[in-house]
């Protein structure tokens, strides 16, 4: 049997409303891409292990882990936090030197990674002129993505044009010029709010602003824990909760994740990168 080994990055923990029945992030995100390979792949077996990143816990070694997969978090990548410039440091490093890893980013793993690796190329995060991002909201996807996504992989099914997916963040990457990225880095798509929704370097990277691993009952958890924190107006977490209550499609993309985790490195895609190199096989075989 084949294995896929995560390592899920815990930057933060769900609300205690949540955590009765998710006690981390990570579990989130390993549920959707379980069932994932079991509609797909049965022959795979998905192992996960857990890290506290706000504790400092890293792998021992990264021999044994094909993907790590960084959570959301309520703190911003560019906050001083000695817990997230370790990462940052982390994120390339792995990127530069363990070549066989993959990563994965949600909303501050997003962020995070596309600091980290493209700050010279004057990719930064700062936070919206355009506020916060709310509920479940429409997400279009880059052409060049739906046609680069998945290569060798075992999925048959297309990539569509758009995708429907949980939003909560007031933080956003900004790309100053296109041209000036690595040549085989693709923007994923982009919301009617949010013109950078994720980022994509197949067979390394591939990052999502919004938060496929939440359901309607914990984003609207996480609004009004944040709403108070924050002192959001009560029109502005009305209109959130409302926007949350919708149907999204996490399941597919938890497929579309999957893809990313298992597909051939290719030589083409690393003949042209100016940072990275040649990659290994994604996962191990008994």
């Amino acid at each position: 049997m084949s294995k896929l080994r995560i390592a899920m990055f815990n930057t933060d923990t769900p609300v205690p409303t949540v955590r009765s029945k998710w006690s981390t992030y990570g579990k989130m995100f390993e549920g959707l891409l379980v069932a994932a390979a079991s509609r797909f792949t049965p022959g795979l077996a998905i192992e996960t292990d857990e890290y506290d990143i706000q504790r400092f816990q890293y792998p021992y070694s990264l021999a044994d882990i094909d993907v790590i997969l960084i959570t959301g978090s309520a703190a911003a990548s560019y906050d001083a936090d000695e817990w997230i410039r370790r990462l940052d440091d982390y994120v390339l490093d792995v990127y530069k030197n363990h070549r066989h890893v993959r990563m994965f980013g949600s909303c501050f793993g997003h962020q995070l990674i596309c600091q980290s690796l493209l700050r010279e190329y004057g990719v930064r995060v700062e936070k919206d002129p355009n506020g916060y991002e709310l509920g479940v909201k429409e997400l279009l996807l880059n052409k060049r993505f739906c046609e680069t996504l998945g290569n060798g992989s075992v999925f048959s099914r297309k990539t569509p044009d758009s995708l429907r997916v949980q939003m909560i963040h007031g933080d956003h990457v900004v790309v100053p010029a296109l041209e000036s990225l690595p040549d085989s880095w693709i923007i994923l798509g982009a919301t009617q709010h949010c013109a950078m929704q994720g980022m994509y370097d197949p067979a390394r990277i591939f990052t999502l602003q919004g938060h496929f691993e939440f359901d309607r009952f914990v984003n609207t958890e996480l609004m009004k824990v944040f709403g108070a924190k924050g002192k959001w107006s009560s029109q502005m977490i009305q209109d959130g909760l409302e926007a949350v209550d919708a149907d999204d499609d996490a399941e597919f993309i938890g497929e579309i994740v999957l893809q990313f985790m298992l597909e051939k490195g290719g030589s083409e895609g690393a003949a042209h990168r100016k940072i990275g190199g040649l990659l290994t096989p994604p996962f191990g075989e008994d």
